[in-house]
């Protein structure tokens, strides 16, 4: 019996411990599948954010959102301009439609062109060509629906469209993608490939695929392009070459180490000499300069073979491999070289450069690039005061510098239209995002460009030069400014480089496109941890409201007539005069001129209408009274006149005017431009986020409010934040730009015969 009822208790002992065991082993391996699981699910969320910010361009869709939304761009500027230079010839036309894509670079408001189809289909060939690329400069940036954007102008095999509206649009793919590296944007550069190998003998559409490929996979280094490329260049076509030439520049961006770059510059120099086109050599010049960029001191052993060539078209190309190889360094050899070129070389186009070269090199130094250009300025040679004036408005483009202004507002009325047109557009690069209360060479210089515009003995080269200056001062809708460096000062590799091709528009006027590539968006937009934009988040300005606002939308007034006085002359008061005293005499009143006075009631009544009764008495005012001097009764009335609007004046000057806040709060996302950033804060009282810039150099003295795309921190972790109002990113819909919103339909009702 003791064996049995032990091995009884054995057992159930055994099969509750193992059930207890068993149960807890169960309750730990569910645990850790629940803390598996929200590991695995943070960690997701994790990547899926990172995605968002590395591939989809996040940030991309920020600038966006914000270029489309706050835009304040004036329509009116570009209707009236065309108003006056409506078939006056093409230059102008190709200005316009220029300083329309400048004026609405990446805010998607093509609102104009629509609305001026007719005029924008005067364009013809290459016109036409910019026409459709401008198209590019407008959308920048709308990378997932470019190709639904430019379908109706893209080559489609069986269907033959113009070629220039095609090579145009496949430019406009390159402008939209540009600076992507290549990232999310394969499908569109294995687009372009395809259209340059179907484009057959076609030059012009080679010309434009060539671009878009270049621009479209900028730095990439790939070989398998450039060798499509290089079959290209080697067809000894100048309008298909050059256009290889640059592509493959910008394909190779900054890689003369590499081994395909090594290779390729001796192929690259050998076919400039052997070529007869000077379109195709200038084209290698710069390529070859772009291949050199930012490689400083390695770069100046091919520097100094290019400079040495006896080709004036190398040696241009020389220049601008300075420019790009010392890019922002301001190195004293390379400014001792260039300043020795612009004034030693027998070529103007290399002297030109030479001095165009002194703003890329220097323009980290801005202070300083008016000072050391303004002998060459009052250059004899006007090549030499041209690119003086360009080199200015490069390194102080957006700081409104004094100096600057000053010497270029001098220069507006130099005798050379070239002179004067590159005046026009470097004073805008300077004064952009300035306002009048800052300067007031701003309205002074928009009056100028439009009394060029409006003037018919101007030539159409300073003309057009008002007109493009016109679309920078305005650019993206106000919210941009050219800057070749990041907030951080770092050198921006594609900004330059559109800065560098712009300047190509001398010989060839589709690269004016380019500068949209150095548009750097003057913004502050704070998001959360959810990539959304709080609206609790504020900044402060400590700057009157005026210093930094928009410039005011003209609105056009209607022509009303005015009433003018008649003139009165001395003669006819002396004759009405005499009428009155034979009238007093009648009446029995006074009639020697020291009597007394004639009663301006009794001259007004015998001066009325017929009907009017004579006795009829009038309220006191102002005698005429007969003065034996050389002033003349009219002259005596208008003097009391005179007295009268003094007065006017010297009331209105009392009363007290309402004094403009020293200070203004900025909505979350809002425009902070470069003259704008020492006068911001973001930390203050109210704000329930704070910048993570601050968090993380709390313990520094510089504590400067951070502005582009910053990441808030809430100030109290503990506070629920899923309740409050956010602004997400949206979407931009294609041709939303300036149209109004269609209204809701009806609600659905019964009919009734009653």
């Amino acid at each position: 019996n003791n064996i049995e009822n032990n091995n009884e208790n054995n057992i159930e002992n055994n099969i509750e411990n193992n059930n207890e065991n068993n149960i807890e082993n169960n309750i730990e391996n569910n645990n850790m599948d629940v803390d598996n699981e929200e590991v695995s699910s943070l960690y997701t969320d994790r990547l899926k954010k990172l995605k968002r910010i590395l591939v989809d361009g996040l940030d991309v869709d920020l600038i966006l959102n914000f270029l489309f939304k706050k835009c304040k761009s004036d329509n009116s500027i570009l209707k009236s301009i065309k108003q006056v230079t409506d078939n006056k010839g093409s230059m102008l036309h190709n200005g316009l439609v220029v300083a329309h894509a400048y004026m609405n670079a990446g805010t998607t408001w093509d609102v104009f062109l629509r609305e001026n189809l007719d005029w924008l289909g005067k364009a013809s060939n290459w016109a036409k060509f910019t026409a459709v690329g401008s198209v590019g400069v407008v959308h920048k940036g709308q990378v997932h629906q470019s190709m639904q954007l430019l379908q109706p102008y893209l080559p489609v095999a069986g269907r033959s469209a113009s070629p220039y509206s095609e090579a145009g649009a496949l430019y406009a793919l390159g402008l939209i993608h540009a600076s992507k590296g290549g990232s999310g944007d394969s499908a569109t550069i294995t687009y372009i490939s395809d259209a340059l190998r179907n484009s057959g003998n076609n030059e012009v559409v080679q010309h434009g695929a060539c671009l878009g490929i270049g621009l479209a996979a900028m730095a990439t280094g790939n070989e398998m392009l450039y060798n499509e490329l290089r079959q290209i260049l080697f067809t000894d076509s100048a309008v298909a070459g050059e256009g290889a030439a640059l592509g493959i520049g910008l394909i190779l961006l900054g890689q003369s180490d590499s081994l395909l770059a090594q290779t390729s510059i001796t192929d690259l120099l050998n076919y400039a000499h052997d070529t007869s086109h000077e379109k195709i050599i200038r084209g290698l010049g710069l390529g070859i300069a772009m291949l050199v960029y930012g490689k400083e001191e390695s770069a100046d052993m091919l520097i100094e073979q290019l400079s040495r060539d006896r080709d004036s078209i190398i040696r241009y190309g020389a220049m601008f491999a300075i420019a790009m190889a010392y890019c922002g360094t301001s190195d004293n050899n390379a400014v001792k070289k260039l300043l020795h070129v612009a004034v030693s070389d027998v070529n103007d186009d290399v002297r030109r450069a030479a001095v165009m070269s002194i703003g890329f090199v220097m323009f980290k130094s801005s202070d300083i690039v008016p000072k050391l250009v303004t002998l060459l300025a009052e250059s004899f040679n006007p090549h030499v005061r041209y690119g003086a004036a360009l080199a200015i408005g490069i390194a102080c483009a957006g700081t409104a510098n004094k100096d600057a202004t000053d010497l270029l507002y001098g220069m507006l009325n130099d005798q050379v239209d070239f002179v004067k047109q590159g005046v026009y557009m470097s004073l805008a690069l300077v004064l952009m995002e300035t306002s009048e209360e800052r300067t007031s060479v701003v309205r002074k210089f928009r009056d100028h460009l439009m009394m060029v515009i409006n003037d018919k003995y101007q030539s159409g080269i300073a003309k057009s030069g008002a007109i493009i200056a016109h679309g920078i001062l305005d650019a993206g809708g106000r919210n941009v400014v050219m800057s070749m460096q990041s907030r951080s000062g770092v050198v921006k590799m594609g900004a330059a480089v559109g800065c560098m091709l712009w300047l190509q528009y001398w010989y060839w006027y589709p690269l004016m496109l380019t500068l949209s590539l150095s548009f750097t968006p003057t913004v502050m937009i704070g998001l959360n941890d959810n990539f959304d934009m709080p609206t609790t988040f504020t900044a402060k300005c400590n700057a009157p409201p005026s210093v930094f606002s928009y410039p005011k939308i003209e609105e056009k007034k209607d022509n009303e007539k005015k009433f003018v006085a008649t003139a009165i002359l001395s003669t006819t008061a002396k004759a009405k005069a005499r009428e009155a005293r034979k009238e007093a005499k009648k009446h029995g009143g006074p009639t020697s001129p020291n009597s007394g006075k004639i009663p301006l009631s009794r001259q007004t009544s015998m001066s009325s209408d017929v009907g009017e009764s004579p006795d009829k008495t009038l309220p006191d005012a102002p005698s005429l009274q007969r003065v034996y001097s050389n002033m003349s009764t009219t002259s005596y009335l208008s003097l009391e006149e005179r007295v009268d609007d003094k007065q006017k004046e010297e009331d209105k000057k009392e009363i007290k005017k309402e004094k403009e806040p020293t200070s203004f709060m900025l909505s979350n996302p809002c425009r902070v431009t470069p003259a704008q950033v020492k006068y911001i804060t973001t930390v203050t009282e109210s704000n329930k986020y704070i910048p993570i810039h601050h968090i993380q150099n709390k313990d520094k003295k510089n504590k400067q409010a951070p502005t582009g795309i910053i990441m808030l921190s809430p100030t109290n972790p503990n506070e629920n934040m899923n309740d409050e109002e956010v602004i997400k990113v949206e979407v931009i819909a294609l041709g939303a730009g300036g149209v109004e919103e269609e209204a809701e339909p009806f609600e659905t009702f019964e009919w009734s015969d009653v």
